[in-house]
């Protein structure tokens, strides 16, 4: 397995014995530091944008003229006592496709120190949908310029999981299948609606674009090596419209996964979040504090073991019950068809307080000033998931705590340069 340096410059011994020093410092592990001025860089904050918060006609279609899933955080009820739901948002049940909240939102997200919206992007073999979000509202603010976005290619079956029935197999609206011809449609998209954008997001002068079932994407492209040839294909392809290449990121639970993706071609991994412990036992709850614990080891092994640098994630929370029917009981029983538990028929974390996310917050900063391959981003899931109880956008309870949070860990307007 070979070592590459995101920042090669010959440094005679001194590059050498820092070499040496990380390979220690992380178990043997293959990693490099960046020396200098790199140990002490900020980097940029990143938060997951889920764009399912305006009516779009696939929805329509699917569950009801004008559905949002607005209707799933309306309609949501405390299964257990001083269980927080319905969440109640700050600014109302606001259609994120309208460029004036999607200002609102810019400002409030540049103002405390978030730099990069990742937008789950939606393509099915040219079938797009809720990329309204995007396209109608973000790209068309006012202020756009104040933040930088990038894709995540959420390359997941889109199936009927909003209050699905306990015991029926879920309806697959779109599935998602990967060729090297449907790759190159999606990215002539790409360079048509987002790669032009000045302020489309870019990591060491390379396009940051994350797909999120990153090995079966591998799979489906006909393995790590096939993958390769495709992505450097897919790079001399952009080169010839005048644009650089792609930085290809994937989310990966573990290290095993991230050496298929450098085998592919990948150029970094992260996670899009971590929401379970195994600890809820059957009352199906969960300490935040033992997730935090979760964070933290997580962060600890794909630095240690991983080939290529991790993207530490943290998770603000993780409560899926507005997805859920009311008439199915508490503690959510175990699917009878299958015997598991299905989700979203899942655990519910509590004790997410504002206060426990900044710890996690500096225990994150921590992690990547120490790490020597210096990961250029920290990702945070999620801006407004709001159905899966992660968000960092202003809820009665709380306010804007999270990310006043974000602001005092890592400050406002200091980007680190690109």
């Amino acid at each position: 397995m070979s070592c590459v340096a995101r920042n090669q410059r010959p440094q005679g011994l001194r590059r050498g014995l820092l070499l040496i020093v990380g390979a220690v410092v992380l178990g043997g592990a293959c990693s490099v530091g960046t020396a200098g001025e790199g140990a002490k860089r900020r980097p940029d904050v990143v938060a997951v944008y889920y764009p399912h918060w305006h009516s779009y006609d696939h929805g329509s279609a699917w569950k009801g003229e004008g559905w949002t899933e607005w209707e799933g955080v309306k309609a949501a009820v405390p299964r257990f006592p001083g269980h927080q739901q319905p969440l109640r948002p700050t600014w109302g049940y606001f259609d994120e496709s309208d460029p004036k909240w999607s200002a609102r939102e810019i400002d409030l997200a540049a103002d405390h120190g978030i730099d990069v919206f990742l937008f789950d992007w939606y393509w099915y073999s040219g079938v797009k949908n809720m990329e309204e979000a995007l396209e109608q509202g973000f790209l068309k603010a006012a202020n756009r310029d104040r933040m930088k976005f990038a894709l995540m290619w959420a390359n997941h079956d889109r199936r009927d999981q909003f209050c699905p029935d306990l015991a029926k197999e879920r309806t697959v609206w779109l599935p998602s299948r990967h060729s090297p011809r449907d790759l190159e449609r999606a990215l002539d998209y790409c360079v048509e609606h987002y790669f032009r954008q000045p302020n489309y997001w870019r990591v060491d002068g390379r396009m940051f674009f994350s797909i999120f079932q990153a090995t079966e994407f591998v799979k489906q492209l006909g393995g790590p090596q096939e993958t390769a040839r495709l992505l450097q294909k897919m790079d001399q392809r952009l080169g010839q419209t005048g644009l650089p290449p792609i930085h290809w990121n994937g989310m990966v639970a573990d290290p095993k996964s991230a050496a298929v993706l450098q085998e592919a071609g990948f150029s970094s991994t992260s996670r899009y979040n971590v929401n379970t412990t195994g600890k809820a036992g059957p009352g199906l709850i969960e300490q935040y504090e033992d997730l935090m614990q979760a964070h933290r080891d997580h962060w600890q092994k794909m630095t240690a073991e991983s080939p290529l640098v991790n993207v530490p994630v943290v998770t603000t929370g993780w409560d899926v019950t507005p997805r859920c029917r009311q008439e199915v009981p508490w503690p959510f029983p175990v699917a009878p068809t299958s015997g598991k538990r299905e989700y979203p028929y899942g655990p519910v974390v509590v004790g997410n307080t504002p206060e426990r996310f900044e710890q996690l917050l500096r225990d994150v900063s921590r992690h990547v000033e120490r790490d020597p391959r210096q990961p250029f981003a920290v990702l945070i899931n999620a801006w407004n998931e709001w159905t899966e109880g992660c968000f960092l956008l202003p809820e009665e309870r709380t306010g804007t705590a999270r990310v006043e949070a974000v602001q005092r860990t890592f400050g406002a307007g200091r980007r680190r340069p690109r």
